[in-house]
């Protein structure tokens, strides 16, 4: 069994190249690959090294893609061939081009209205596969892509399973990632697409706020608060409409929460289409929200009013309420008061005329101070001093979305229904990342550092780089990013020994190939004679000899030496295919080897 990393550079079936791993999944590692016979870059999963020889962990690498060619919709992940190789099963997808929502949240969290945006995405495709009968059990932001136009792809259905799974088989039977874990999948109870639901409001959260509900402690700790801790309350500048939807996606019971991820969605698009038109219709807002606004309103005189009231389980997203209202019924005027109604509607009229004078006219009002708000309190504050805001933004140290000046300045006397311009941070200009592939990584350091940003490291090997060098950068070179982000260099490992293969036994024997990939390897061993030495005097080891298999030929040959501890013998061959041969002595001997790689 070769190394995953070793698989890089193959060829599946004479078909599929693979040019390096992009990442990691349940059960598999994910290369970019090519395929050959269509010439389209693909996704290539294959298992892990220790689940191929593990049936249950094959087929559960199998039910992955089978649930992904059963789930057929544009926002998930589409699987275009499965097939098997000497070094265990693997499946072929759609690769897609971008980030993952993990990489993108490393650079801070998002605004309401792309965090609603994504999660509207990311609930419709968890909403088809709900339809189709499957519910993903791991939902994160490492499974959410963002392709380069920023459309959502879901992936890595590698916990995954169908929903008329047995009802009393346990979720504790399936993966699942501690911090976006639904209650009910920390005890370990039944799974439905409820269970998504929560999962998706945790990932909302963590777009609004930078970090999940929940992150310190152990896995058994995040489950208890996931059971009995209220999430800490989100920012005041997210919306009302979001807060609320989180709320009710983060409810403690299934059936407090949105019953799937169609539901949501549309909860999502009625949430982010209040926020663009604060004085749109409430008729296409959650039956929840109607609730809230409604009750928020005094109630008028001479009116009845027919309202639905909420049920006991979430809210379906689209719900309304019927609102009919009572004509007064008609007045009749007495001849003796008719001078006194007379009066009253002349002064009715003079009023109004006088309304209509100042209003259309003559109307005036001060500008409000509308430095340091966000966004909504901006809208609410120009409103309440019947102005309108117009927006402009611009690159300041101060936090992103708040006011930082306004045209005219506060206590200006205006008309009503003036604009007011109003200037907001997008905080400091973006920083370009500096060119550091191919840098030693002390030098790497010090260029990102002195450009304003951070960076994380990951270790990689890479036979015939220079150690401690920059292999990669992402963002790439050149990419404008938010001053302060964080850039991952891939940095190339310090050679060490790295085991490949192991064999053993008593007379004859030879290993299977093997694959080196660093300019040396070694093979080391262990013998014990078994003391019947020719002569009782002369003991003949086994001897061992390597062959070359790209050129068909021995190059090296030496007896394997007694005593106590392992031995090594070194081999200065470069890269290539190679295959040791024992041949026994003529005093039986047990010895056992290991080929083992410096890279």
């Amino acid at each position: 069994m070769l190394a995953g990393a070793e698989l890089d550079g193959r060829i599946l079936d004479g078909r599929y190249e693979l040019r390096g791993i992009i990442g990691e999944g349940s059960f598999g590692r994910v290369y970019r690959g090519r395929d050959r016979r269509l010439a389209r870059a693909v996704a290539v999963k294959v298992i892990k090294p220790w689940w191929a020889d593990d049936g249950a962990s094959i087929e559960r690498f199998q039910s992955e893609a089978q649930l992904l060619a059963r789930v057929n919709d544009p926002g998930i992940v589409q699987i275009y061939d499965f097939g098997h190789t000497p070094d265990g099963p693997y499946y072929v997808a759609e690769l897609v081009e971008g980030e993952s929502l993990e990489e993108r949240l490393r650079r801070g969290p998002l605004g309401p209205p792309e965090a609603a945006r994504i999660a509207e995405q990311l609930c419709a495709a968890l909403g088809s596969a709900h339809a189709q009968g499957v519910v993903h059990c791991d939902v994160k932001p490492a499974n959410v892509l963002l392709d380069r136009d920023g459309r959502v792809k879901v992936g890595d259905f590698g916990v995954a399973r169908f929903g008329e799974t047995n009802p009393s088989e346990s979720s504790a039977l399936f993966g699942g990632t501690p911090r976006y874990m639904s209650p009910e999948q920390a005890r370990g109870r039944r799974l439905t697409p409820a269970s998504d639901v929560y999962s998706a409001g945790v990932v909302l959260y963590e777009m609004l706020s930078g970090e999940p509900p929940f992150q310190a402690g152990s896995a058994v700790e995040l489950g208890i608060c996931h059971l009995q801790q209220a999430p800490p309350p989100l920012a005041e500048d997210v919306p009302e409409p979001l807060r609320e939807l989180v709320a009710v996606a983060l409810a403690k019971r299934p059936g407090d929460r949105y019953r799937d991820g169609a539901v949501m969605a549309a909860a999502l698009r009625a949430a982010r289409d209040s926020m663009h038109d604060p004085g749109a219709s409430t008729a296409q807002l959650p039956l929840k929200e109607l609730d809230a606004e409604r009750d928020a309103e005094p109630a008028a005189p001479a009116a009845t009013v027919v309202r639905a009231s909420a049920p006991s389980r979430a809210p379906d997203a689209g719900a309304t309420v019927a609102v009919a209202r009572k004509a007064p019924p008609s007045t009749r005027v007495r001849p003796r008061r008719r001078g006194l109604w007379l009066a009253f509607a002349a002064a009715l009229v003079a009023a109004g005329v006088a309304a209509f004078l100042l209003i259309g006219g003559k109307g005036r009002t001060t500008v409000p101070p509308l430095q340091g708000l966000h966004r909504p309190s901006v809208l609410a504050r120009a409103g309440d001093a019947h102005v309108d805001a117009v927006f402009v933004s611009h690159h300041s140290r101060a936090p992103v979305g708040v006011a930082i000046a306004q045209i005219p300045r506060p206590g200006t006397r205006v008309k009503q229904g003036s604009q007011v311009r109003v200037l907001m941070s997008s905080g400091p200009p973006p920083v370009a990342v500096p060119n550091t592939v191919g840098e030693p990584l002390a030098e790497a350091e010090e260029a990102v550092a002195g450009a304003g940003l951070h960076y994380a490291l990951h270790t990689v090997p890479a036979p015939g780089r220079t150690a401690e060098s920059v292999l990669s950068e992402s963002p790439s070179a050149a990419a404008d990013v938010p001053s302060g982000s964080t850039v991952t260099l891939t940095v190339v490992a310090a050679p060490r020994w790295r085991p490949l293969t192991t064999f053993s036994g008593v007379q004859n024997g030879q290993s299977v190939p093997f694959s080196i990939r660093g300019h040396r390897w070694r093979l080391a061993y262990t013998m014990a004679f078994k003391h019947t030495c020719l002569f009782l005097v002369v003991c003949e080891a086994p001897t061992a000899s390597a062959e070359n298999l790209s050129t068909d030929s021995s190059f090296d040959e030496f007896e394997l030496d007694e005593g106590e501890g392992t031995h090594y013998h070194v081999f200065d061959s470069g890269p290539g295919l190679y295959r040791v041969s024992v041949t026994g002595g003529h005093d039986p001997a047990r010895w056992s080897a290991t080929v083992e790689d410096f890279y």
